[in-house]
């Protein structure tokens, strides 16, 4: 099974999808951000941000390259909010 990364604000716009298959040989949430970026080079500026943060399973990622993520996880690109 195809692992799913829900996108949010933003990159769901950019992305023009409120989702993207999960990469090959992706084990970390470091290398999903990296892959992402490689993948997407349009993006790779607001994917490699310091302001985007990775949930997996509904918990905020602090420690990217210790973070496993595997298709059976819930995983989402969280862009930083905005409004008034």
């Amino acid at each position: 099974m195809a692992g799913i990364v829900l996108l949010f604000g933003r990159l769901k716009d950019a992305f023009g999808a409120a989702s993207v298959a999960l990469p090959d040989g992706v084990l970390t949430a470091a290398e999903l951000r990296a892959r992402l970026a490689e993948l997407n080079p349009e993006l790779a500026d607001m994917l490699r941000a310091k302001t985007l943060r990775i949930a997996v399973n509904q918990e905020l990622v602090a420690d990217e390259a210790g973070a496993p993520v595997s298709a059976s996880d819930e995983i989402a690109l969280l862009p930083p909010l905005s409004g008034g």
